[in-house]
């Protein structure tokens, strides 16, 4: 009896090893078949595209003036607010003038004794020259008498030029903007003591129109002065933080030398700004169009991966499986791919999904884009 149950326990475990065996082995061969991966699919087209040059750019205002005295003193007045928008010849800031209003009386004082002094010494050398020729005075005594009354006549000039210097630096006291323009913060407050040419009071920016400085490797100068011959070159500046894009910008300025150092040449475009999206300072991404390209091969820019090997894209084949391709891409412009090696038109290539795929998988089509989905399973993918 016992050895009967030993058989029985042996044979249910032989099969309960058996069954395990199959059970698992079935379901290591069910994961190991190829799944569907769903993806997001675009077709490959040929569009007209702009040829152009991308950079980044400093805004910077189209004329800058740091306002300094010309003249020494206290700062009596403002007449600005920070902030303001100015025009050339607008009286900005007022230099105490009352030390140089008597330094201009004092010198018209001294010219006036100066003049009359030399009306004096001219009438007496005329005296002087009439007794010479009537043998009353000696000729020693005519010339002493002729240099000193044209030595004063040199003092009147030099004292009039005290005069005109003194008019020059009461003028200056009255500080003027020199350009139409918006002014910074207020750099020297009232009583401060302004020196000349040292102390800057304010700057002054004109930002209407403005600058965008940016620089372009050294292999594209010939393109672009190329493209300069059929006319200005369109530049757009896009301010990406603010969303912002300002199309009405012109190629005005290319500098005469390639830096060495790092293999670049420096431009300027002008805008407009009259609504002062742009401002001395910013940084913007900048777009110098060249021109346009007919018939370009653009694809979807997120279908472009990169590999070890370069840039690549998933072809979706009419049986709806994968294959890599190697591509050379151009440019990319608003989302699209410029390429110029690899990829045909009317072709399908995968926008989204890559990561799970690999060679000869197959694909479902995600019905994010029912019109691609549609054209691929009616076996129009090619």
């Amino acid at each position: 009896m016992e050895s009967n149950l030993y058989k029985h326990r042996f044979v249910w475990t032989v099969l309960l090893l058996v069954l395990s065996s199959l059970i698992f082995g079935c379901g290591d061969k069910k994961a190991a078949s190829p799944s569907t991966v769903a993806v997001t699919v675009g077709k490959v087209e040929t569009r007209t595209m702009p040829i152009q040059l991308d950079a980044v750019g400093n805004v910077q205002a189209y004329n800058s003036a740091a306002i300094t005295p010309l003249v020494t003193g206290r700062v009596l007045q403002l007449h600005f607010q920070q902030g303001q928008d100015i025009k050339a010849g607008d009286l900005l800031i007022t230099i105490d003038p009352e030390p140089f209003e008597q330094q201009l009386a004092q010198a018209k004082a001294q010219l006036t004794h100066d003049r009359n002094q030399a009306a004096f010494n001219q009438a007496t050398a005329k005296r002087y020259d009439y007794l010479l020729h009537n043998d009353a005075v000696s000729r020693q005594d005519y010339e002493q008498m002729a240099t000193a009354a044209s030595t004063e006549n040199a003092t009147v000039a030099q004292s009039e030029a005290a005069v005109e210097n003194a008019r020059i630096n009461l003028n200056n006291c009255y500080i003027r903007s020199p350009i139409n323009g918006r002014t910074g913060a207020i750099l020297a407050n009232i009583g401060t003591l302004a020196t000349a040419n040292q102390t800057q009071l304010v700057v002054v920016n004109q930002i209407t129109p403005i600058f965008v400085q940016f620089s372009i490797p050294e292999k594209y100068l010939a393109a672009v002065t190329a493209a300069q011959k059929n006319g200005p070159l369109p530049v757009m500046a896009n301010i990406s933080d603010q969303g912002m894009r300002v199309t009405d910008g012109v190629l005005t300025f290319i500098d005469n030398t390639v830096d060495t150092t790092s293999g670049v040449i420096q431009m300027k475009a002008q805008f407009p700004n009259t609504n002062r999206q742009l401002w001395p300072g910013q940084f913007v991404r900048i777009t110098v169009k060249l021109g346009e390209q007919s018939n370009a091969v653009v694809v979807p820019d997120a279908a472009i991966m990169d590999g070890q090997q370069g840039k690549y894209v998933f072809i979706v084949k009419d049986d709806l499986t994968v294959e890599v391709r190697p591509v050379t891409v151009d440019r990319v412009f608003d989302g699209l791919a410029v390429v110029t090696k690899g990829l045909d038109p009317g072709e399908t290539v995968v926008t989204d999904g890559q990561v799970n795929l690999r060679p000869g998988a197959k694909v479902s089509v995600k019905q994010a884009v029912a019109g691609n989905a549609q054209s691929i399973a009616q076996g129009g993918g090619a």
